[in-house]
């Protein structure tokens, strides 16, 4: 349900993940089939199912340029009220505001200047910018310190407000944010 979040847990290879694939597209199910509200997702032009979903990756990919380059991913179409609007909301806009150029600081495909946890909230940023009802998060915060881990958490409960949340974890305080959890 929007506003829901559910929480995939369980041993590596148990195929988390692989929900999140065969969700988008990614994957067909061997047997089964995958319900989107009450349609089978096969009769969903592919364009369409995508555009439901935000997805945020385990390990995702920085991009060469400016920390609203990251944020972006350089789409025009995007606003700076709506860059500084999914900042406020991932909790980036006192880190942005710190750096010497703010949005404007290159930070590179590396991420430089960076913390994990800072480049957890961009690749969050991205997927509220796209605005899909339905936000996948494979392990956002798997990687990150305590403090990170917090920040990224608050982040996920401000944005699960508006949207079904689907999230894959292994950590206790990511689990107990949830309103259901599936193990596998």
């Amino acid at each position: 349900k929007k506003g829901e979040q559910v929480t995939l847990s369980g041993r590596t290879g148990a195929g988390k993940s692989t929900i999140l694939k065969l969700l988008l597209g990614l994957y067909e199910p061997q047997s089964g089939s995958i319900r989107i509200g009450n349609v089978s997702a096969t009769e969903v032009p592919e364009e369409e199912r995508r555009s439901l979903f935000g997805y945020v990756e385990q390990s995702f990919h920085m991009v060469p340029g400016t920390v609203r380059e990251q944020i972006t991913l350089y789409d025009r179409r995007i606003t700076e009220k709506q860059v500084q609007a999914a900042a406020r909301l991932t909790g980036l806009e006192d880190s942005i505001a710190s750096l010497e150029n703010g949005y404007d600081t290159v930070v590179g495909g590396a991420g430089g200047h960076l913390s994990g946890g800072e480049r957890q909230r961009i690749a969050i940023a991205r997927a509220v910018l796209k605005n899909a009802p339905i936000l996948l998060l494979d392990e956002a915060t798997s990687a990150l310190d305590n403090e990170s881990e917090r920040l990224v958490n608050k982040a996920i409960n401000r944005i699960s407000r508006n949207h079904t949340t689907i999230i894959i974890a292994h950590r206790p305080s990511t689990i107990a944010m949830a309103d259901k959890v599936v193990r596998l």
